[in-house]
Formats: C-alpha cells, sequence, structure tokens
C-alpha cells in the first residue's frame, strides 16, 4: 500500500503511467513471490512425509491457490485507503475461503441456505482435489473419509476453471483500483 502512495504520486507527476507500474508488479514481484511460495511448498511437503505421487497434485493446487490470493490482496490492497483498510477488507474474504474448504465446514454440516459457498470457495476445490486421490490410495478407510467430508469427485476442471476466473476477475479489478482509486491529494 505505501508503494502505491509512491506510484500515484510518481504517475500524477507523469513519470510513468498505471500500467507500466502492474507491468512491473507481474514481471517482477508475482514470479518472486512464486519462487518462494513453490519453495515453501516443496519444503512443508518433504517434511510431510507424504508419498511422492502426490506432490504434483499439491504443488500445482498450492500454486494455483497461491495466484488466487494473491490476486484477492493485491485487489483489496488497490482498493483500500491504508494498511489497516485492506486488513479489514480481506478478513471476511479469507475467513469465508478458510471455513468453507469442506474440512472445517462440510457439505454436510453446513446449513442449507449455506451450502452454495462450497460451490465458489477455491479452497474447497483445493482440498477436495488434493485429498480425494489420497483418499482412495487409503481403501475404505479413505472412502469414509471422503463421505464424511462430502467431498465428490470430477470437480477438478470445475474447480481450476473458477479459480482462474476468480484471479482473471480480481487482477481487472486491481487495475481499475490502481486507477480510478485513491488519488494523491494535492
Amino acid at each position: 500500500i505505501e508503494e502505491r502512495g509512491f506510484m500515484k504520486h510518481e504517475t500524477s507527476e507523469r513519470l510513468y503511467t498505471e500500467s507500466a507500474h502492474i507491468l512491473t508488479t507481474l514481471c517482477v514481484t508475482v514470479p518472486l513471490s512464486l519462487v518462494g511460495a513453490t519453495c515453501q511448498t516443496l519444503i512443508i511437503y518433504a517434511f510431510s512425509g507424504l508419498a511422492y505421487k502426490f506432490l504434483p497434485i499439491v504443488l500445482g493446487w498450492t500454486l494455483l491457490l497461491f495466484f488466487f490470493f494473491d490476486g484477492l490482496f493485491q485487489c483489496v490492497a488497490a482498493a483500500a485507503a491504508d494498511g489497516q483498510q485492506a486488513q479489514t477488507l480481506a478478513t471476511p474474504f479469507l475467513v469465508v475461503f478458510m471455513l468453507f474448504n469442506g474440512s472445517i465446514v462440510t457439505r454436510a454440516t453446513a446449513p442449507a441456505y449455506l451450502r452454495w459457498v462450497f460451490e465458489i470457495s477455491p479452497t474447497n476445490y483445493a482440498l477436495q482435489a488434493i485429498v480425494i486421490p489420497m483418499a482412495e490410495d487409503a481403501g475404505a478407510s479413505g472412502q469414509t473419509y471422503i463421505d464424511m467430508m462430502g467431498y465428490q469427485a470430477g470437480e477438478d476442471a470445475k474447480g481450476i476453471l473458477l479459480i482462474a476466473a476468480m484471479t482473471v476477475a480480481l487482477r481487472i479489478l486491481q487495475v481499475c483500483a490502481l486507477k480510478f482509486l485513491n488519488k494523491p491529494q494535492k
């Protein structure tokens, strides 16, 4: 958010455009963060003791969620006036997506009027896609776990498309917020 303030003042002086700032962020900051997220995931996975056959699934979904949450937090940071407001704006989204991941609140335990949240929860699709192959590998006890959690096989493509679409929408909103909100006071 502090960086945005500098960028707004510099663009108001016509030193460069918002588009140039966004492009440098996408070409420098996002790849560096992606490398960090990949290393973090690989280190945690190495310590987990899970079979390496599940690594591509875990890494793929973890990085997909990284792109989504990076887009969400960048969008909120672009729209918020300061850091405190950004945290306040981001918290409801984070809480809902963490609660409705299929583990904390399951489809079976959620009230009927809130079950639609599972259809838009990126963490639900990711956890479901990671847990189902692991549970199937565990045999009958794994199938019992899948049934208890209410996970549904065959929703990976839907989850990927939803997360990708939400990420693109958040990035578009981020660009609009950077261009039109929080103009510097002269």
